[in-house]
């Protein structure tokens, strides 16, 4: 038995195999989308976050920062599980003023761990999770931007995300370690699920990490964008969907199938080879995927 099928024997065993790729919100809601169709994905996660709790216990801990990987977690958990709301749990106040308990659970798992997948693994089986969610590196990562705006370069995740006119983004170390139990499940996958999730510090920041990008490059798997629903402010402002699209095949990405939801965002005219899908995707407030439209829009294409 292969090492991956040692600790996610359902996703090996699985006949249609999903991999998500992306960062916390917006891989969160893919993952659930997931779980709400029986499936028993594996997540793959940035690892890039240096702000609020996150860029506290990575400063402090010198191990990934753990929140995005947290929520990804919280997202596989049954509708029941006494889990989901601890996860989530903010403390106010006092030293641990901001942390997440999730995170905090993390740290404690990472002390007895050899690596940060394997702490992952750990907290998944912990709080049972249906799925796995592992760091695309083994150790934090330094996200910068270039910005036609801002003339020049914007060094860390927060500043990337708030920065507009980002036009690329280089990790920092630039090949980081990255875990074979997620380069298996790349290979395994046939279907691969990128975003939804801000395009530079969520998906590419996964997406550029070079042994990763190999991996995504040389598996036959179905590649299917979740699109976001907005441009938003910062990072990808006024950016269409065509260009995200565009981003992607730059770093060796090409994709199959977009999953789209066009009421607040322009599409462009740039199609590149994929098929594109449009849904109803939205939730009720316009800014967040409604997980039960997205699961049943993602059923149409697994098998």
């Amino acid at each position: 038995m292969t090492a991956l099928g040692k600790v996610a024997p359902r996703f090996v065993e699985a006949a249609e195999r999903v991999v998500c790729v992306g960062g916390g919100h917006g891989l969160a809601a893919t993952l659930e989308a997931m779980r709400i169709l029986g499936r028993y994905p594996v997540g793959v996660v940035s690892v890039a976050d240096d702000g609020g709790s996150s860029g506290r216990l990575r400063e402090n801990y010198r191990h990934i920062p753990p929140g995005d990987l947290r929520r990804c977690v919280a997202a596989l958990l049954p509708d029941d599980s006494p889990w989901a709301p601890l996860l989530e749990y903010r403390f106010a106040g006092g030293e641990l003023d901001g942390h997440a308990l999730g995170n905090l659970l993390f740290s404690a798992v990472y002390a007895s761990a050899e690596n940060a997948a394997e702490a992952a693994v750990g907290l998944a089986s912990l709080v049972g999770a249906q799925g796995l969610v592992l760091p695309a590196g083994n150790e934090p990562l330094t996200l910068s931007g270039r910005s036609c705006e801002e003339d020049g370069e914007v060094a860390g995740q927060v500043r990337v995300a708030q920065t507009p006119g980002i036009s690329d983004i280089a990790l920092s170390p630039a090949d980081p370690e990255v875990d074979p139990l997620v380069l298996e499940a790349i290979g395994a996958a046939t279907t691969i699920v990128f975003g939804p999730g801000s395009i530079f510090t969520s998906v590419l920041a996964v997406c550029k990490v070079p042994a990763i990008a190999r991996a995504i490059s040389a598996s036959p798997a179905r590649k299917v964008l979740v699109a976001n629903l907005a441009s938003g402010a910062g990072e990808a402002e006024g950016l269409n969907l065509s260009r995200h699209v565009e981003l992607l095949e730059e770093a060796g990405v090409h994709i199959d199938v977009v999953l789209y939801d066009d009421s607040a965002i322009e599409v462009g005219t740039g199609r590149g080879g994929a098929s594109w899908a449009r849904a109803e995707l939205a939730a009720s407030d316009g800014r967040m995927h409604d997980t039960t439209l997205l699961a049943k829009a993602l059923s149409t294409l697994l098998a």
